[in-house]
Parts: structure tokens; C-alpha cells; sequence
């Protein structure tokens, strides 16, 4: 099924800002470490992503005429379950740290983070293909 432009905009954004992350290239741990701007916009544009995914997420269900679920993790899970996005357990590991940056912001380690920005930006460019692969 074809979405309309608004989850094509918020896919627009992932895109866009996993592209910024990238081009930040933080080459090293200690790079990251050694600055606190860098460590700030880092985090604050991983937040937004994941924000915009869960957003997607949000809006697909709705589309689909689907009920409200009770967490952000769930609203991942529910259009897992509806094969729209792979079953991929990382979307919602994704999700879980985003809660834990919004909620424990003071204990959020740099190193996972930095694991993120490292290993994992390819599963948003991932999850935009599920969804525009529907």
C-alpha cells in the first residue's frame, strides 16, 4: 500500500537527518568524547529520528484503521505484526532508547551513542525502505 505525503515527508526527514549524522563523521570515540557540542547534536538528532519513526508508525496505524496501542514500542510492534516494516528487533530497541534519552537524559551513555552512530544508522535508511516497499 502506497502512504500519503505525510508519512512521505516524515521519511523525507529520517533521510535526512540520518544523511547530517553522517556527514558529521565522527571517526572515533574519543572524537565524540572530546566534545560536548558534538555529543549534544548527536543525541538530539538521533532523538528526532527515532521520533519521526515512531510518528511514522503512528500515522501508518491510523491509515490502516488500526487502534491505539499503549507505548511507542508497541506502535512499532503493531505494524511489525501488520508485515509492513521487517520484524527487525532493532526498530524497537531503537524506540527504547529514545525513551531512555527522554527520560534518563542525565545517565545516557556516550558510548551508545556512539555504538549507534557507528553500527546502526543503516536500519533507518531500512526502515524507510520497508515502508516505501509496501
Amino acid at each position: 500500500m502506497k502512504y500519503n505525503g505525510v508519512v512521505e515527508r516524515k521519511l523525507l526527514f529520517i533521510d535526512e537527518q540520518i544523511s547530517w549524522l553522517e556527514n558529521l563523521e565522527i571517526t572515533s570515540f574519543a572524537m565524540l568524547q572530546e566534545s560536548t557540542m558534538l555529543q549534544n547534536a548527536t543525541e538530539r538528532a538521533l532523538q528526532v529520528t527515532i521520533e519521526a519513526i515512531i510518528d511514522t508508525c503512528e500515522r501508518i496505524l491510523a491509515l490502516e484503521n488500526q487502534p491505539l496501542v499503549s507505548s511507542s514500542a508497541d506502535t512499532v510492534k503493531k505494524v511489525q505484526e501488520l508485515g509492513i516494516i521487517s520484524k527487525n528487533p532493532d526498530y524497537v530497541e531503537m524506540v527504547e532508547f529514545r525513551d531512555f534519552m527522554l527520560h534518563r537524559y542525565d545517565e545516557v551513555d556516550l558510548e551508545s551513542i556512539y555504538a549507534i552512530v557507528k553500527k546502526k544508522l543503516h536500519l533507518f535508511r531500512e526502515f524507510i525502505h520497508d515502508i516505501r516497499n509496501t
